[in-house]
């Protein structure tokens, strides 16, 4: 009796101990954000300073647009997630307020009964940004959104979220303002989105943008934001949307989030933006060190990523395109983070393994020997970005041709503008008459020193409708002149990677004809595999040691592409990464020689002839006894 008594005690001791472990196994906590920058990064805040607090965490960055993302957390699929008062009043069916403080507490009532709540704000507010360049503003003297109502059209460009908002959306402030005749392009939300909107405010595809406040673009391409005079933005004031029930059973979470709580502002939150947008770092790492910086996380939590080391030409800017290809190059080094910087020998200093990526035209992959161009056999392209086309700017009342020019300022040597001229000097034969002074000074020195009379002309490099290019060339004291000595030289049969080109007539203001003039593809280059030997590529190739370099792998580069998108073929005038050359098998259609094969096959013929003679022999009924006997 007490042998069972004792064992009895022990079962129930032994269930005791299971339920305390179990009760030790921490519950995760499940973090989501909308798939843009700013939702991103301030979810990593939330998941790093859980994980720094012992909270296991299941992350899901991206999850999905507000509806989505919303009844995600309502249906007890995710637990928390960087939501907006304004967003959520909206979303409620309450109307917008411009009051943070009434907004919130209007929220946090409707959501109390949905077992949610709005913790501590992060501290500040994005709210919805109606953009334009500042040159078609002034253009069409607008300042503000109740000026749009004066134009008899305009082109939107938005993302699609903003379509869609029930009380907040574009059709609904189009009704609130009175303005009619308006058409709109919807791209998806998200950082390719904004790039997408921004390149048609500065192509002028588009007339109206829709950013938000605390976007990194607005301060890089200097877009002027238009007055909201009626207020119909609502305060979109930012907080932790969370489960209530995760506030109960994560002892620990009400405290991390509240860490969060007034620590960013307006300025930090656009360089957070503009640092994933603009210079392709992860939002893991941009969260991780603000974190750091704000003594929340221990030092050095923020270069826990790789750096992938990517070399450009000195004249590539940070512009949109260059932006799209470094998003594209952390897409293929997944987890890493990107180092980007500008070199006078960016392919060089690619073989010499001291980047690993290169942003460069396709001149860049030659030098100048004296018989003519010759490749340097050090790296292979991959990816085309675009094209780069040669703009010779004078004075409206100097030179005519670059024939007539004596000095020439252009880009810092090693720029592909730099290089270009060069090569165009040297083929139509005028090196030895004109000095090329290299300039690092933007383009706007460049040309005002040309007023000045400090020389003839400014050659540069760029893609067509170039905003910098297109603002300079609204003063009427310059011109575009063409290239037609080069085209009429036949020279592209030695330049075989620069190509003639037009630049179409209204491409740039004051320019009314079209203008002759040459590019060269613009890609993202790798280094060779090997190198290789004279003559192998283009003209001639010039041997430079690359054993220290690693070439980009061909998982990485099928992965690079695909996050670019459609892109047209790599010039055949450049050396093309080793994963993109065709494989070709031969297939050996001779038979071989087999003594048994051969032996069978006699046998198979003698039996043939056998058979056949056997067919033809005469039947015995038809054979006949002689008379006689």
């Amino acid at each position: 009796m007490i042998t069972k008594y004792i064992k009895q005690v022990a079962a129930v001791l032994l269930c005791a101990a299971l339920v305390a472990c179990g009760g030790n196994d921490q519950k995760s906590l499940r973090v989501g954000a909308k798939p843009f920058a700013e939702s991103m990064i301030l979810a990593e805040m939330i998941a790093q300073m859980a994980e720094n607090a012992g909270i296991p965490v299941e992350r899901s960055i991206p999850f999905g647009l507000t509806p989505k993302i919303m009844e995600a957390v309502k249906q007890n699929v995710l637990d928390v997630y960087p939501e907006y008062n304004g967003t959520s009043l909206t979303f409620l069916g309450q109307a917008p307020t411009s009051n943070g403080k009434a907004s919130t507490a209007t929220v946090q009532a409707l959501f109390k009964p949905l077992g949610l709540e709005m913790t501590g704000k992060f501290g500040f507010s994005n709210d919805y940004a109606m953009v334009m360049t500042t040159e078609r503003a002034s253009e069409l003297g607008v300042t503000s959104i109740q000026d749009l109502t004066k134009l008899a059209s305009i082109t939107y460009v938005v993302d699609e979220d903003f379509v869609q908002r029930p009380a907040d959306g574009l059709q609904q402030m189009n009704r609130r303002y009175g303005i009619t005749g308006s058409k709109n392009t919807t791209f998806p939300v998200g950082t390719e989105g904004k790039d997408k909107i921004v390149s048609a405010l500065l192509d002028e595809s588009a007339d109206v943008g829709e950013l938000f406040m605390t976007d990194g673009q607005i301060a890089e391409y200097n877009l002027v934001v238009l007055t909201d005079n009626l207020g119909f933005f609502p305060v979109y004031e930012v907080a932790p949307l969370v489960r209530s029930d995760a506030l109960a059973s994560i002892s620990s979470l009400r405290g991390v989030l509240e860490k969060l709580s007034g620590i960013i502002t307006p300025a930090d939150m656009q360089a957070m933006n503009k640092a994933v947008d603009l210079d392709a770092q992860s939002a893991a790492t941009v969260a991780a060190s603000f974190l750091s910086s704000k003594g929340l996380l221990p030092e050095g939590a923020s270069s826990s990523a790789a750096k992938i080391a990517v070399i450009a030409d000195p004249g590539v800017s940070r512009s949109i395109n260059t932006a799209r290809a470094l998003r594209a190059i952390r897409f293929g080094y997944a987890g890493s983070d990107l180092d980007l910087k500008n070199n006078s020998s960016p392919l060089e200093t690619l073989a010499a393994g001291e980047a690993r990526v290169a942003i460069v035209g396709a001149e860049s992959f030659y030098t100048l020997g004296d018989d003519g161009p010759v490749a340097k056999g050090v790296a292979e392209a991959f990816a085309v970005l675009g094209y780069k086309s040669a703009h010779l700017f004078g004075l409206t009342n100097g030179a005519d041709s670059i024939g007539d020019m004596s000095k020439i300022a252009t880009g810092p040597k090693g720029s592909g503008s730099a290089i270009v001229l060069e090569m165009l000097l040297t083929s139509i034969g005028i090196s030895n008459n004109v000095e090329v002074i290299n300039s690092n000074s933007p383009s706007a020195y460049l040309l005002q020193g040309m007023s000045q009379g400090q020389y003839d002309g400014v050659f540069l490099m760029a893609p067509l409708k170039e905003r910098v290019l297109a603002t300079l060339l609204r003063k009427s004291s310059y011109k575009l002149i063409g290239l037609k000595e080069w085209a009429q030289g036949g020279h592209t049969a030695r330049f075989s990677f620069i190509r003639p080109a037009t630049i179409p007539a209204n491409t740039y203001p004051s320019q009314s004809r079209s203008i002759t003039t040459v590019s060269t593809q613009f890609v993202l280059a790798s280094p060779a595999k090997t190198v290789q030997t004279a003559g192998e590529v283009g003209p001639g190739t010039a041997g430079i040691d690359s054993s220290a370099a690693i070439p980009v792998s061909a998982s990485a580069v099928e992965s690079i592409r695909e996050a670019l998108g459609a892109m047209d073929v790599i010039d055949p005038a450049i050396p093309v990464h080793g994963s993109l050359v065709p494989e070709i098998t031969v297939v050996d259609k001779s038979l071989p020689f087999s003594a048994d094969i051969s032996i069978i096959n006699i046998l198979m013929i003698l039996f043939t002839i056998w058979v056949i003679y056997l067919v033809f022999l005469p039947s015995p009924r038809d054979f006949k006894m002689p008379e006689d006997l």
